[in-house]
């Protein structure tokens, strides 16, 4: 009955939370602030409207850039890009311009273009094999078409367009059919190039429906910021720099690249307010172990991380290599699939490999209540990924408030990792295996903290399922966290007692049987850790014990063929290429700045109850580095920049806390260093976007 009571008054509570909720962004929305600051926003939109910018689309491929599939968003129902990579030459190299085939109907849409009439300059030709002319029905958003005879030769043509209500620029074109009796594909004709221009002179109509887009983004960004910042001092500030930073960049874009703005806006749109809307949860989960006012600002800077990652990968531009295979992963343990086999790089051995099924699992609930369509088990990858691992953000600053470092160090490190360079790479490429079991490292982090000072057998029991779920989720990330358990192990022998804990508070005659205390605690910690070994072994890896063989067979079959796996290039030139060259090279994802300064960090976390973080600091760098020992026998390491940045950040944190303590410069010091390595992060994630597999 009482159970019964306290369910009733948590969903008689839900509504009443729902509503607080919507109250404060009606508050928000009040604000006179926030409507001088749409004006402006919306005066010089307006405004970067009036300037009129060549829109040109490289269809297939920029030869120039090198780089293709930026025309993927604006072309509807078009064939993939031609020519293709050969062995021997690529793409770019061919003696032909790049191109795409048309379908029998098939669109090109310029988002938010404004204005009204554009001239738009077509490169085509037939394709016809016997040189032959085809007959093609353009036709405009207004509704009007043109039949034009498109020679077999490469040509321009040139029709006028007029943008449709919503200020979208659309054109159609409608081929007959090309019979090819070697290619299954619906061929119409081909298009090399797409160039539009405004065919009148200013004044231009801006495209209103983008604009509101555009609006609900900035709207989204102010509500989050005001929420995050609450508890800070110059809150107000920091919302009014937000918008007007926003405001302006997007004005330039409009201006400059516009299609790189309109095309994402929706994107932005709809994803700024579910992060949002996760802001309560996080906080309500992080107030409930740890009550301080800056929880919100925490759980405001998971948000913006997942919402980074989420905004990136479902980026109209975004190409990923990895996605589909654990797509098709997680459909399969939704099946009942548990064992299964990946193959591995030449460069790390070649040969079929044991796949995890530990964060496909952690994934599975949300399969059961959804389904099993492909589209939504994508999504369901991306973002729930993204929000395991993005909950980091809050577990880094619920350590650092737990172990006394100072509100300052615990916002630092969290806003540092939320635009984590190597953790948003991986994103991009798709390695959401690791990503799922790096959501564990963070909570590794923070047991082994508090287990240096609580010897409770709850706590070991916590210890032995971290363990197992990272054994059982990702190779790399339990090798890696193996050691750094192994030198935690070694410290917890022969270092000290905190003195924060109970047994330290004791005189200084019950000493010895303090140490005793604690090294039986460190025993049963490594049995209990050695059992959840165990148990990983017996329930899945004791599965694969056929393997060693097959990759043993994959290695002599390559050797027959004269390519040797893994190749075994020089000691010296593996750790130059993945450890000093992911330092220090130009682009690193681990900017040596933060590396100086998490290690700094790391020396300077000694405060009386932080003495435990800096052991727990010392055994993920000394753990990272013995990791690198997979350098002896394979020439692909483990991801482990990966794996210490959650260390680093936590390292850069308490760094840049005390250098804002002394005095003004300190401060300035603190806060430039920040807020480089969060436009690092930015910039690079950019890049990453816009470059990867192009």
């Amino acid at each position: 009955m009482a159970r019964f009571s306290h369910s009733s008054r948590q969903s008689a509570a839900l509504p009443g939370w729902i509503a607080a909720e919507l109250r404060q962004i009606a508050a928000v929305a009040r604000a006179p602030q926030w409507w001088a600051s749409l004006g402006v926003a919306l005066a010089l939109w307006a405004l970067a409207y009036q300037v009129a910018p060549t829109i040109r689309l490289d269809v297939g491929g920029d030869r120039e850039t090198r780089r293709r599939g930026f025309d993927s968003p604006f072309l509807i129902n078009f064939n993939d890009s031609e020519p293709a990579d050969l062995p021997d030459r690529p793409w770019y190299a061919a003696d032909s311009l790049p191109y795409r085939w048309t379908r029998t109907i098939s669109s090109v849409v310029f988002p938010g273009a404004g204005g009204d009439h554009w001239l738009l300059r077509v490169t085509a030709a037939s394709g016809r094999p016997d040189g032959s002319a085809v007959r093609s029905v353009w036709r405009t958003a207004n509704g009007s078409s043109i039949t034009l005879d498109i020679a077999a030769q490469r040509r321009m043509y040139a029709i006028l367009a007029r943008t449709d209500p919503a200020g979208d620029l659309r054109v159609t074109f409608e081929t007959p059919r090309l019979i090819a009796p070697s290619d299954p594909r619906i061929l119409g004709l081909p298009v090399f190039r797409i160039v539009a221009t405004p065919a009148q002179p200013a004044p231009y109509r801006p495209a209103w429906v983008m604009s509101g887009w555009l609006a609900l983004s900035l709207a989204g960004m102010y509500a989050l910021t005001r929420r995050t910042c609450a508890p800070l001092r110059h809150a107000t500030r920091a919302s009014a720099g937000m918008v007007a930073t926003v405001a302006l960049l997007a004005a330039w874009m409009i201006a400059v690249r516009r299609t790189d703005a309109t095309v994402l806006a929706p994107t932005v749109a709809v994803w700024i307010w579910v992060a949002y809307a996760l802001v309560p949860f996080v906080e309500a989960a992080l107030r409930a172990t740890q009550p301080t006012a800056d929880a919100v600002t925490a759980a405001g800077l998971t948000a913006v991380a997942w919402f980074v990652r989420v905004a990136g990968m479902l980026h109209p531009y975004a190409q990923t290599s990895d996605l589909g295979l654990h797509v098709n992963n997680l459909a399969d343990v939704a099946r009942g699939t548990i064992f299964f086999t990946e193959g591995l790089p030449c460069r790390a051995g070649a040969g079929p490999q044991p796949y995890l099924p530990g964060g496909y699992l952690a994934l599975l609930p949300v399969v059961l209540l959804t389904g099993a369509d492909r589209a939504a088990l994508t999504l369901l990858v991306q973002a729930g990924t993204a929000l395991l691992e993005s909950l980091t953000v809050a577990v880094l600053w619920l350590l650092l408030r737990r172990t006394d470092t100072g509100r300052t160090a615990s916002l630092y490190a969290a806003a540092i990792y939320a635009l984590a360079p190597p953790i948003l790479r991986s994103y991009s490429v798709g390695e959401m295996a690791n990503l799922l079991a790096q959501a564990l490292v963070a909570p590794l982090i923070l047991w082994m903290t508090l287990a240096l000072r609580d010897h409770s057998w709850k706590m070991t029991f916590t210890g032995a399922a971290l363990i197992l779920l990272i054994l059982l989720s990702h190779g790399g990330v339990a090798l890696s966290a193996g050691a750094a358990l192994a030198v935690w192990f070694l410290f917890s022998l022969v270092q000290p007692d905190s003195g924060t804990s109970a047994e330290g508070a004791q005189s200084a005659a019950n000493t010895p049987r303090i140490s005793q205390i604690r090294r039986m605690s460190a025993w049963r910690l490594a049995i209990a850790i050695g059992a959840a070994g165990i148990v990983a072994f017996t329930l899945f890896y004791s599965a694969f014990g056929y393997v060693a063989e097959e990759r043993r067979i994959a290695q002599e079959a390559l050797a027959a063929q004269g390519i040797i796996c893994p190749p075994g290039d020089p000691l010296l030139d593996k750790l130059n290429r993945w450890v000093i060259g992911f330092v220090f090279s130009p682009g690193a994802p681990l900017p040596s700045l933060a590396l100086a300064a998490g290690v700094a960090g790391a020396l300077l976390a000694g405060q009386p109850r932080s003495g435990a973080l800096r052991l727990t600091l010392a055994a993920c760098w000394l753990g990272a580095l013995a990791s690198l020992g997979t350098l002896l026998f394979s020439d692909q390491p483990v991801r482990w920049t990966i794996f210490i940045y959650p260390a680093l950040c936590i390292g850069a944190g308490v760094a840049l806390a005390q250098w804002q303590r002394h005095g003004r410069a300190g401060a300035t010091l603190a806060l430039t260093v920040t807020l480089f390595l969060i436009w690092y992060g930015a910039a690079d994630w950019v890049r990453q976007v816009s470059e990867y597999l192009r």
